[in-house]
């Protein structure tokens, strides 16, 4: 591990010092010293942010702004410092282009079409108009607050506040355990289709050299011919460049990949050259690196060892993210202070636009796909912010002059200040779920027990009711099937494909519910208190399980209530709460395991552990054929 690490460290530093020859060169040894403070200073920053639950790209930012601002910027150019101490503006471009190609590589990485694929309708239909709705949003804002001018202009700037943060993403449903929930599924999948639609701008404003020749004019449509060829040229470029790589990445990558599995240090150098490799070749026939080192990394994300790829290569996003927004500290110091302060008129309505009307989105399209409240809140509350995507396309399109001073100075505001104020909304989403819950009433029509009972004829009385599905609720399922007298199970859950699988099975014993299970009017309405036993699935939302323990212990002491959990420490709180039998599965699962090692180890070393590793993969494909579509979403 320590030499893994070791190589790595030294991988990175021969980057460095290979971007840093310029200065070497030219008698620039002085750039070592502030270097190293930013990175300690950087350090300390990341300590505290990190205790305040925020990115720590955030400290990069702020040293490369503090290390300029004591150089002398923006009072001083940065021609002039460029004369004074020979080849900074060489080793900051080159810092800050490596940073934008390794950024966007590590993005590709974690694009999964697998993720996708399991939800390709919710996603699809939620992006597109989460998307759609973010550009018209605030292309009209654009206009309105920052005074944009011409519709290159406009769009360009609409794009950098409607693309969500992956970073941001990811981070929150980690922490919240959610990934693989419905509406992690959506949220990553929503981040994903914005990634791109970002990274074909990007292409374009790239691919143009001078974006004054498209955004001369504030109509879409002056100077069509010329318009319309250029985007089909660029068109043909991206089609051709994706489908090379997705060759690339059957043929040849994978038996690559494989034998470079074997070497951690082989594997990482690998995936650095390919990336710069990839990006390289894009710059040379005139497609935009940027996009081309995204695609390099979706190419190498999709093969089957993307998780192992993922771990060994994750260093390269650090040092890709600290180079960007070192350098992007720098960029802001150069910009004079009054293009911030004097535009808070226009920073604070876009900031609001962004972190508290985004989530909006999410009802519309959520009332559009049928997705229930708490579903389509918890979406839209992940993905109100902006990304460094978005710095990236603001960026680009400051140093080609489609931005001013003024126009990127409000936009990096914005977007670095959603990104502080989004972080702060993950850490308390159940509270502000509870205390918005209103907001996404429109989303949480039910249908009454009264018509549940009379035109279903379920009976909400001595009923067994799971909240939720998984692979227990499946178990409990089958048990009351397979009695004398199948008993019939209500199933409450808010993913809309589950429940559409067991409305479609006729001869199933389950009567599915298209309802919140964490909503406490749905346990008043479904009468859980008059119930036989509640058995609760989420699994992933303790807060709501432990309110539930209480709606019980108050409604019905004696009703049996049992609840799903992988956390020790849930557990015992759920105990303490008054859950009956807490299913703790990593706690079951390795009693389960004890009994089978204990029968299985002194056998013969060519039977032991056959036949009960049969018995698992016959009951595993038994699960697979039962559930069908749905087993992928379990």
């Amino acid at each position: 591990m320590y030499k893994s690490l070791f190589f790595r460290f030294s991988a990175i530093l021969t980057i460095g010092l290979l971007v840093a020859s310029p200065a070497y060169a030219g008698g620039g040894g002085w750039f070592i010293k502030p270097l190293g403070l930013m990175l300690g200073g950087a350090m300390l920053l990341t300590i505290l942010l990190t205790k305040l639950k925020q990115t720590n790209l955030l400290s990069f930012v702020i040293m490369g702004y503090i290390m300029a601002s004591v150089a002398g910027l923006p009072e001083t150019s940065l021609d002039q410092l460029d004369e004074h101490y020979h080849g900074i503006r060489a080793i900051l471009s080159g810092f800050q282009q490596i940073g934008i190609v390794l950024i966007l590589f590590m993005a590709g990485l974690q694009f999964n079409l697998i993720d996708i694929t399991k939800r390709i309708n919710l996603i699809l239909v939620n992006g597109i108009g989460y998307m759609g709705l973010g550009l018209l949003l605030y292309f009209w804002a654009a206009s309105s607050f920052a005074g944009t001018e011409g519709f290159s202009e406009s769009i360009y700037f609409a794009l950098c506040l409607a693309v969500p943060s992956s970073i941001l993403v990811l981070s929150a449903l980690e922490d919240s355990g959610t990934e693989e929930s419905l509406q992690g599924q959506i949220s990553k999948g929503i981040a994903v289709i914005c990634s791109l639609c970002a990274i074909v701008f990007i292409a374009k404003l790239s691919a143009t050299g001078v974006v004054s020749q498209i955004s001369d004019s504030s109509t879409f449509f002056s100077g069509a011919d010329s318009f319309m060829e250029f985007n089909l040229w660029l068109t043909e470029r991206l089609v051709f460049l994706v489908v090379i790589l997705m060759i690339l990445s059957k043929v040849v990558l994978e038996p690559v990949v494989r034998y470079l599995l074997r070497s951690s240090e082989l594997l990482f150098v690998s995936a650095l050259g390919y990336c710069m490799g990839i990006a390289a070749i894009c710059g040379f026939i005139g497609i935009s690196p940027e996009a081309g080192a995204f695609f390099a990394g979706i190419s190498v994300g999709n093969l089957p060892y993307r998780l192992d790829i993922e771990d060994k290569v994750g260093p390269l996003k650090s040092f890709g993210g600290a180079l960007f927004f070192l350098t992007l500290g720098v960029e802001i110091a150069t910009i004079q202070v009054d293009n911030f302060s004097g535009n808070m008129g226009a920073i604070i309505p876009l900031l609001i636009l962004v972190v508290l009307i985004k989530p909006l989105f999410l009802i519309i399209t959520g009332y559009a796909t049928k997705l229930k409240g708490r579903t389509a809140f918890f979406i839209g509350t992940t993905l109100n912010q902006s990304s460094a995507v978005s710095i990236i396309v603001a960026l680009l399109a400051w140093k080609y002059e489609l931005f001013d001073d003024r126009i990127f100075a409000i936009l990096i505001s914005v977007i670095l200040l959603s990104l502080v104020i989004s972080a702060m909304g993950h850490a308390v989403q159940p509270g502000l779920y509870n205390s918005f819950r209103w907001l996404v009433g429109v989303l949480n029509r039910n249908i009454s027990a009264i018509d549940l009972e009379n035109k279903q004829k379920v009976v909400l009385k001595n009923h067994v009711v799971l909240l939720g599905f998984n692979e227990i609720a499946q178990e409990i399922g089958e048990f009351y099937e397979e009695q004398l007298t199948p008993e019939r199970v209500l199933l409450i859950d808010c993913d809309p494909e589950i429940i559409k699988h067991f409305e479609e099975r006729k001869d199933c014993n389950v009567d599915p519910v298209y309802a919140d299970p964490n909503d406490p009017k749905v346990w008043k309405e479904y009468k859980l208190s008059e119930a036989k036993v509640v058995v609760s699935c989420t699994g992933s939302d303790l807060d709501a399980d432990l309110q539930l323990a209480a709606y019980i212990r108050h409604t019905a002491p004696d009703l049996p209530f049992l609840a799903v959990t992988a956390s020790h420490e849930d557990s015992l709180k759920l105990y303490e709460s008054g859950v009956r039998y807490v299913v703790q599965t990593d706690h079951l699962a390795s009693k389960t395991f004890r009994n089978i090692f204990s029968e299985e180890i002194d056998k013969p070393a060519s039977e032991s552990f056959v036949e009960e590793g049969n018995n698992h993969w016959k009951d595993t494909r038994s699960i697979r054929d039962g559930l069908g579509e749905i087993f992928k979403l379990v």
